[in-house]
């Protein structure tokens, strides 16, 4: 079954602010309507209080025997009943209740502030009287027949009606309230949300024409101005990653077609004349061009794999001047160039003793394209790094332009002719190594010939860390 798509941000953040206000509302609903409870209430004590005790100051003053039922003047919603002490005969009422039975009998009850807790008397005659009356008290009363009891009562019911009053305005104010909250929050959430969806549709259209072009900067410091210069700043990466793969895929091309075609030409002219074919100069070129062919696939299946960062790495001590000294011993063994060694101090760090080996000898075979008669290696402890050197005394190189030669397929002008070899990533993975062992790779200024120097951290901690990211 098809699950249904999620809703928009503008919806979410709507519905949470509408239930959060909702929430809100209610709790101040319920307190509103307890406060203004309690104050009906205290204010209906007050108010039975005082008539009680204008009634008990009436009837003190009164000294003639009680003959006939006398009717006492309203008070607000407050009506009194007067009986005698036996609760059989009404003395007195007040004008709303003059008609009215004996409506209640007095219990004692020490919780009361009178001792006397009020019970109606309910009956067919009593019933239309109490449906209207609320919040009886009850308290003696001196009276000319003796002591008797006041009742006072609320008349019609005013706590009940304004507390149903209050709660129908909150009833109807606060849905209102909602809607009315709701349309603002949803309002205001577009407007807020307008630069994100337009910055959205711009680079959509950016993504699918140019990635030169860039989304505009809104003024000030906010999270929407940050957001557009940081989707400026991804651009800004994708152009010059999508130009770096473009780049990267044209020189791949490019340095995989000459040995192919050098492979085709050679074996087609042999192929084309078998019995005069130099099938020994035939074979010569087939492995020369078929190892040039795996070491480009290996330099570039190695630098893929660095990209992707699932290089392995295996850190542990290793002896840089045994690198040098094996590069050495390698050098006097293929060639007769002169080797000096010198300066090859005892050095040791922590890192990939792969690695480092093939950073060493990638820079001793670039240095052996240009060298003419000695090759000068040499190493040092320079703080927390170690310091490598590799100098031929070729022709040089422009330390102003020597940077890019690090980069991948960059090669200086002399190293382009086919006798040199070379297919310009030796130095790419130079630069590479290095930086993963949190070091760098560059010329440096030499009296003659080219120097490189290396440097990597002795500690071997970026190397553990995973390194840097790759830029």
């Amino acid at each position: 079954m098809r699950r249904p798509a999620p809703l928009s941000i503008r919806v979410r953040l709507t519905i949470i602010f509408v239930v959060a206000i909702a929430v809100i509302l209610s709790f101040t609903g319920l307190a509103l309507n307890d406060l203004v409870h309690r104050a009906l209430v205290n204010q209906a004590t007050n108010q039975v209080d005082a008539v009680m005790q204008q009634t008990q100051e009436r009837f003190a003053l009164a000294s003639r025997p009680i003959t006939k039922r006398l009717t006492l003047t309203d008070v607000g919603d407050v009506v009194v009943q007067v009986t005698n002490r036996a609760g059989t005969r009404v003395l007195a009422a007040s004008a709303a209740i003059a008609s009215a039975p004996v409506l209640a009998t007095a219990r004692i009850d020490p919780a009361q502030p009178s001792g006397l807790a009020v019970h109606y008397v309910r009956d067919q005659y009593t019933q239309a009287y109490l449906d209207v009356l609320s919040s009886g008290q009850a308290a003696l009363i001196a009276t000319p027949e003796g002591i008797g009891l006041v009742y006072a009562f609320l008349y019609h019911a005013p706590i009940a009606h304004s507390e149903g009053t209050l709660l129908l305005s909150l009833g109807v104010s606060f849905p209102l309230l909602l809607v009315l909250s709701g349309a603002i929050i949803w309002l205001g959430l577009g407007l807020a949300l307008a630069p994100v969806e337009s910055i959205r549709r711009r680079v959509d259209q950016i993504a699918a024409r140019d990635l030169s072009e860039r989304v505009p900067v809104i003024g000030g410091d906010d999270e929407i101005a940050r957001l557009s210069r940081t989707v400026n700043a991804m651009l800004a990466r994708l152009e010059s990653a999508s130009r770096f793969q473009q780049e990267f895929v044209s020189n791949a091309s490019h340095e995989l077609r000459s040995p192919l075609t050098t492979l085709l030409a050679t074996t087609q002219r042999a192929a084309a004349d078998p019995e005069r074919a130099d099938w020994q100069g035939v074979a010569d070129t087939v492995v020369r061009e078929g190892r040039r062919l795996d070491a480009l696939i290996s330099r570039l299946f190695w630098l893929a794999r660095s990209d992707e960062d699932q290089l392995e790495v295996h850190p542990v001590e290793v002896d840089l001047d045994d690198l040098l000294f094996d590069e050495a011993s390698r050098v006097r063994a293929m060639t007769a160039l002169a080797v000096d060694t010198t300066m090859v101090q005892p050095t040791r760090v922590i890192g990939d003793e792969t690695m480092l080996r093939h950073l060493v000898r990638n820079v001793v075979d670039n240095a052996l394209r240009y060298t003419q008669a000695e090759l000068r290696l040499a190493v040092r402890a320079e703080g927390d790094e170690a310091v490598v050197t590799v100098a031929d005394d070729g022709e040089g190189v422009d330390l102003a332009t020597s940077d890019r030669l690090f980069e991948r397929f960059t090669r200086a002008d002399s190293a382009r002719s086919r006798d040199r070899g070379g297919t310009g990533l030796g130095l790419a993975i130079v630069a590479e190594i290095a930086r993963r062992h949190g070091g760098s790779a560059r010329f440096v200024a030499a009296e003659r010939g080219a120097t490189v120097e290396l440097r990597v951290r002795r500690d071997g901690a970026t190397l553990a860390s995973g390194g840097p990211p790759t830029p």
